[in-house]
């Protein structure tokens, strides 16, 4: 019987001790819905405006608050006038398990956003629709390479083992990633006894600095798998640098591939890089591949 007592005055306790830790300033969250980012280029220089930005990085006054997948309702225990910084975040390499803050794309800040009153946040979602750009030449000393097929030639060159070459669609061919800017893309089929072909970029700008990010954007609708890589030129040699197998995709997608690591591993010896699309297909199948707003974009 004693000991049931005693049970019973413990419970107690413990009861009174919840009731008193939700009492005064509970923790209220406010909700801060982002679908997504928007994002704006100067065609001239940087190429088109497509993006895969699949994540949002969260900071609210300069603290860390987590990484999000959009679009997403995020919970922040703020209230009253806070900094918020949202930076655009992507699968590097494709790969759900490396998402990173995209370097070259500056974040979406609001000096002073109002999470609103702590006594009036229940149920409160307030959307925000952030936008971005790259840094310009102001701001960082970010340079692209790119390729948009507008041009009467293309930069990617068939090399000497290929059946094949990658050409021009016609204009405002159906399959052709059509825009107010864009006309073109670049197309490879291969089959029967044209069954493998790689392209190559002509000699690629140099690269400074160890451990740099340079990364390559690319927008692709292919009906079977390729390989994207690097052929790297040290002692009189050609080095096959294979990067990333971008599976297939019916409709236009987009890819970021980080060649930062390969360049630096191989900087102080390389005399060139060249960027390099391959693809195969079995005997008695075909495939048609399409690429377009292929960038190059590094810091120099």
């Amino acid at each position: 019987m004693r000991g049931i007592k005693i049970l019973l005055v413990i419970c107690c306790i413990l009861i009174l001790g919840s009731c008193n830790k939700f009492k005064g300033n509970q923790e209220i969250p406010a909700y801060l819905h982002v679908d997504g980012f928007s994002l704006r280029t100067n065609y001239a220089d940087e190429g088109a405006a497509t993006h895969k930005i699949t994540d949002v990085w969260l900071y609210v006054d300069d603290s860390y608050q987590g990484c999000y997948e959009l679009p997403a309702t995020i919970p922040v225990l703020e209230h009253g006038k806070h900094k918020v910084t949202l930076y655009p975040g992507i699968k590097m390499n494709g790969i759900a398990s490396t998402r990173i803050i995209y370097p070259f794309y500056k974040p979406y800040i609001i000096d002073s956003y109002d999470f609103g009153d702590l006594d009036k946040l229940v149920g409160q979602v307030d959307t925000i629709s952030p936008s971005t750009r790259y840094y310009t030449s102001d701001e960082s000393t970010i340079k692209f390479w790119f390729e948009d097929f507008e041009q009467p030639s293309i930069k990617f060159e068939k090399t000497h083992a290929s059946d094949t070459a990658m050409i021009k669609t016609e204009r405002n061919d159906e399959n052709a990633w059509l825009s107010d800017d864009s006309q073109y893309s670049g197309h490879i089929w291969i089959g029967d006894t044209l069954n493998y072909v790689c392209v190559s970029t002509p000699e690629l700008p140099a690269f400074s600095g160890q451990g740099n990010y340079v990364l390559v954007e690319m927008d692709y609708k292919c009906e079977t798998e390729f390989l994207v890589g690097l052929y790297a030129s040290i002692t009189g040699s050609i080095n096959d640098i294979e990067l990333v197998y971008v599976n297939p995709s019916e409709d236009w997608n987009k890819i970021y591939i980080n060649l930062g690591p390969s360049i630096s591993d191989n900087a102080n010896n390389a005399l060139y890089f060249k960027l390099y699309i391959r693809a195969s297909v079995e005997e008695g199948q075909e495939a048609n591949l399409y690429f377009d707003n292929i960038k190059i974009v590094y810091r120099d």
